[in-house]
């Protein structure tokens, strides 16, 4: 079973699912995604991709959106200074997924890998209601220290 079945599968996805019933009522299309997973014997992430997300996107499964959208087939192309940032426990690309070795080819390319931090943790605990997220408070700091390294442009 895959990381993401592992973490979020069966219980967890079903009771998000029954504990936001309101949410996919107002809406026919809603209601029919809503029919369509909670009917279903098994609720993980990968199922929610296979039965939606990959079909609305125009993918035939869920392992095909994944091939598609991985960052391995952008990775090497990258030519301007990009930071990746990844938190280990994310349980739809956990740390051990993470193409090193394309990041460490592409010289504009670096990773910023955390132990925590979930698949959205990086918006910080008081998101949406604080404007500055973890996410924005880094790109300050890196800009921060590139300009610290740039001549003086005076």
């Amino acid at each position: 079973s895959s990381g993401i079945n592992a973490e979020y599968g069966g219980t967890r996805v079903t009771k998000l699912l029954t504990e936001n019933q309101q949410v996919f009522n107002p809406c026919p299309v809603k209601r029919e995604i809503y029919k369509r997973l909670s009917s279903s014997k098994s609720v993980s992430l990968t199922d929610i991709d296979d039965k939606f997300i990959a079909p609305m996107l125009g993918y035939s499964s869920s392992a095909e959106y994944y091939s598609e959208i991985s960052l391995t087939n952008c990775l090497k192309d990258i030519d301007v200074y990009t930071v990746c940032i990844n938190a280990d426990d994310d349980p739809c690309f956990p740390g051990n997924m993470y193409p090193l070795e394309l990041i460490q080819y592409n010289r504009f390319t670096s990773l910023i890998s955390t132990r925590a931090g979930g698949h959205y943790g990086f918006a910080g605990l008081g998101w949406p209601f604080k404007t500055l997220t973890f996410s924005d408070q880094l790109v300050v700091e890196i800009t921060k220290m590139i300009r610290s390294q740039l001549p003086d442009s005076r």
